[in-house]
């Protein structure tokens, strides 16, 4: 080599040096730092099962206010969390509720507001009881919902918008939800429906949904209500239904139907890990008001009025990872609740008002019934969840 080449190339060598020294160690090249963003992101999905209001319940919010209704739920509910619930009472009264198996179910359109209020960002209308006050009902629960700021899904003027997903973009993960429900009570009411249901009566239409729903967000959560009431544990048809969510595109499978907690299971994905809920039971209801510790029903009673069952809930929290199209859910928590109910109050005539409000199970002040509920609602969830008291 020449002087007058090594001269050059150590010329350059100084120059390449002092550019390096310029650069951060450790920080991402120009390529790398573009995809960051849209490639890798993480979001709790939180929720709670039904919301049941029953005619006692919308007594106690009418004496006492949604907020002291819903109090429970909105000390858990997480700013940073996508946080969603069953609405499984139309917000409509034009039909005349009714006690009865099953019940005909309203409810003012307040309790939109006191949901809200609480921190929920997302609704499903898609339920046995989203006809309940006719289609007219589920269109006005669908207005109601939107009116207060949340995403109302499972329920639409075509069925296309019933399908649809709703998306939310939080922290630069797109998130989308999608409402489907297994069966409805009744009818529309009148023809043609101003809403119709998202129902699953087609695995094509269902798939193409959920297909639907992957190409638009980063994550995809499906709701689903399916099983009847009262049944104990998912059943072979679910558990096929699940895998063909997951197949299909769904990450998070949020459960709902028959009022009592079912197993929570990890299931393999496409795109890496799922996680199925098959069942988050009651978020509030008025079922189960009897129940007392060491007590038996009373010969003839309605299963709803005495299962300890019907007042377990569970506040589900799912961190999801989405990461280059590769999902990942990290460890999923629960924390238990048990209705507060003052049935036996207002029996006794000690109050003349009913007092039913979401609560934690760590803040019943009843601790035999404390100690009996916390082992149940763990074994119910199985071991993919840990319990935590907030």
């Amino acid at each position: 080599m020449s002087r007058h080449s090594l001269a050059l190339a150590i010329a350059l060598l100084a120059i390449f040096v002092a550019l390096a020294a310029l650069v951060p160690v450790g920080a991402p090249s120009s390529a790398q730092s573009s995809q960051t963003p849209s490639t890798r992101g993480s979001v709790v999905i939180a929720g709670g099962g039904d919301v049941l209001a029953h005619i006692r319940v919308v007594r106690a919010a009418r004496a006492n206010g949604w907020d002291r209704v819903l109090s429970g739920l909105t000390e858990l509910v997480r700013a940073s969390d996508v946080a969603f619930a069953n609405l499984e009472t139309p917000l409509s009264e034009e039909r005349p509720v009714e006690s009865g198996s099953p019940p005909i179910l309203g409810a003012p359109p307040e309790l939109a507001t006191g949901l809200a209020t609480a921190g929920i960002d997302v609704l499903s209308i898609a339920n046995n009881h989203a006809w309940d006050q006719w289609a007219r009902g589920a269109e006005r629960s669908v207005a109601a919902v939107r009116a207060a700021n949340m995403g109302a899904i499972g329920a639409g003027p075509t069925l296309e918008d019933a399908f649809a997903p709703h998306v939310i973009t939080r922290d630069g993960t797109r998130i989308a939800f999608v409402g489907i429900t297994e069966r409805v009570n009744a009818g529309p009411g009148h023809s043609p429906p101003e809403a119709l249901i998202a129902r699953w009566d087609d695995d094509a239409r269902v798939a193409s949904a959920i297909e639907r729903a992957r190409s638009m967000a980063d994550v995809v959560v499906v709701s689903i209500h399916w099983s009847h009431d009262f049944v104990e544990r998912p059943n072979g048809r679910q558990r096929e239904r699940a895998r063909l969510l997951v197949d299909h595109g769904a990450d998070v499978i949020l459960g709902h139907g028959p009022h009592v907690l079912h197993v929570v299971e990890r299931m393999t994905s496409p795109r890496g890990e799922a996680i199925c809920v098959y069942s988050l039971g009651n978020l509030l209801s008025n079922q189960g008001n009897r129940y007392r510790v060491g007590r038996r029903a009373a010969a003839g009673a309605h299963i709803a009025t005495w299962l300890p069952a019907s007042r377990d809930g569970a506040w589900i929290r799912v961190p999801v990872t989405a990461a280059s199209g590769r999902i990942t859910i990290g460890r999923v928590e629960a924390v238990p609740l048990f209705t507060f109910n003052n049935f036996w109050e207002m029996e006794r005539d000690r109050t003349l008002e009913p007092d039913i409000r979401v609560q934690r199970l760590a803040a019943v002040t009843d601790v035999p019934l404390r100690d009996e509920r916390r082992p149940i609602i763990a074994a119910t969830l199985g071991s993919a969840v840990t319990l935590v008291d907030r």
